[in-house]
């Protein structure tokens, strides 16, 4: 049934509007007689009538006020304009606002049957126009979308900017919303969420989703509602909010962005909405600030200096969180401190598969910068547990007192023949037994206690390169430098500088 309202000052009118035709035969359901424009305007607000009959002079709101009204607000039914015979060129005005359709009191049946059926021919045709509109938008125009974003067909192909075009309402533009789901299942989105909302499902690769939506200032607020009933409901998962562009044929630029974003939800440990416009400015960074400190942990794990461990890590990764180090280079670092620490265990005999957080650490994905800290704390706790077990089990080897004695003395003048008549042992057999132990010379090992406490000393004190130097057992200075830069692949002034920065 189409919905139609009557507007009249005159009662008698009314009821003879009612009276002309068979509204209820023709399919009209008449839902209100109004006696003046103004409690017409607010009538069609309420009810979105298809049609409105109306008198052309009324007081307060006439008849076209009413219309012009009536359009301004968004509304859009047929009217037709009822007016008296010296009102005939005021009514004809009318058809500046569009209206087809008007008669003169008193109109005869048959007048009344013509235009009615013009008008049910219009309504009908109304109603095609929007079931076509409607089977774009629902089934054409998200695979057309999910098709521009795969890079599978471009704006400029074909009639795709023909049918995308029309859909741009207002000015509000058109913004993308990047989803992944973390449990690696897709979800569907209920369409609860967008019953005041225009917007199309975009099925991308993988685990990954997106909605393309008319853009609104509230858009982060509304997508932290649906990021919180989905987290509720114990489904994990990441919204990207992308640039706002004009119109659909730009939606690329707006799904760029959001994956520009996406990169930064590794530095925050929810996976709530983050918005292009207020993150864009947040560079992610390649370079490797870290690589010193990862050296010096590597060094503190041997050592089994446990509190320097866990300092030094909190150390790196606040480094890393503040130059927003890409998730790449992280997991460069911290693997490469697991897999030394792995060859560590292999070369003294540990079996490294006995521990399954080596295992488990280098296939887990990390969602966020906190959880790679988290995992590297407890895998270097077990690591150095391990170690400690292994190197109380066999202290009393004599390599390992040869090897604690030359961690305790590197800063002296010591020879492969001192330490063999130290300790009873014949120099070159010593040289190669703790060449298979250790997998570095004795003299090349001397070398590394020396440059690691270098490294040290230049990051912690403010001392001379060439005292350090002599501290650590160097008589001279030009083969200190040699071996630092044999090692550290920098010179030790350019080495501070770049710790320090």
């Amino acid at each position: 049934m189409y919905k139609v309202i009557f507007v009249d000052d005159e009662p008698f009118a009314l009821e003879g509007i009612k009276l002309m035709v068979e509204w209820e035969e023709l399919g009209f359901e008449i839902v209100q007689m109004c006696e003046n424009g103004e409690e017409a305007l607010a009538c069609i607000e309420a009810c979105k009538p298809d049609l409105v009959v109306t008198d052309i002079r009324m007081p307060v709101i006439d008849g076209l006020e009413l219309i012009d009204r009536v359009q301004k607000a968004g509304n859009d039914p047929v009217f037709i304009i009822l007016s008296g015979y010296n009102d005939f060129e005021y009514a004809r005005s009318a058809l500046r606002y569009g209206v087809k359709h008007y008669l003169l009191k008193p109109a005869l049946d048959r007048e009344w049957e013509a235009v009615i059926q013009f008008v049910i021919e219009e309504l009908q045709h109304r109603e095609q126009q929007r079931a076509r509109h409607d089977l774009v938008t629902d089934r054409l125009v998200p695979t057309l979308l999910a098709q521009m974003l795969r890079g599978e067909i471009s704006a400029t192909d074909g009639n795709v900017g023909e049918i995308l075009d029309p859909l741009a309402q207002g000015n509000q533009g058109w913004r993308y919303i990047h989803v992944e789901w973390l449990s690696g299942i897709k979800q569907e989105l209920d369409a609860r969420y967008f019953l005041s909302r225009k917007a199309h499902a975009i099925d991308l690769f993988g685990s990954q989703d997106g909605l393309v939506m008319e853009s609104f200032p509230e858009i982060e607020e509304w997508a932290g509602q649906v990021y919180e009933d989905l987290h509720e409901q114990g489904i994990e998962c990441c919204f990207s909010i992308g640039p706002r562009v004009e119109s659909l044929r730009h939606i690329e630029d707006s799904y760029a962005g959001a994956l520009e974003t996406s990169v930064h939800h590794f530095f925050h440990i929810s996976g709530g909405p983050l918005d292009y416009d207020k993150i864009h400015h947040k560079q992610i960074s390649y370079d490797l600030h870290a690589v010193s400190i990862v050296d010096n942990i590597q060094s503190a794990l041997e050592a089994l200096q446990d509190k320097r461990v866990e300092d030094l890590i909190k150390q790196m990764f606040v480094i890393l969180s503040a130059n927003k180090t890409a998730r790449e280079v992280v997991h460069l670092l911290v693997i490469r401190i697991v897999l030394k620490s792995a060859a560590v265990m292999r070369d003294m005999g540990i079996d490294s598969d006995a521990l399954p957080r080596v295992r488990d650490f280098l296939r887990r994905e990390h969602r966020s910068l906190q959880e790679v800290e988290e995992s590297l704390q407890a895998y270097v706790q077990q690591y150095m547990s391990q170690l400690k077990q292994h190197k109380e089990k066999f202290s009393g080897h004599p390599l390992r007192v040869i090897e604690r004695f030359i961690q305790e003395h590197y800063r002296e003048s010591l020879t492969i023949k001192d330490i063999g008549e130290r300790f009873f042992m014949n120099p070159v057999y010593l040289g190669q037994a703790f060449m298979k132990r250790n997998g570095v010379g004795i003299i090349e090992y001397i070398h590394d206690l020396r440059i690691n406490a270098a490294k040290r000393m230049l990051c912690e004190t403010d001392e001379t390169i060439r005292l350090i130097a002599e501290q650590i057992g160097y008589v001279h200075y030009h083969h200190f430098l040699k071996e630092f830069e044999k090692r550290v692949s920098d010179k030790p002034g350019v080495f501070r500088q770049l710790s320090k920065a």
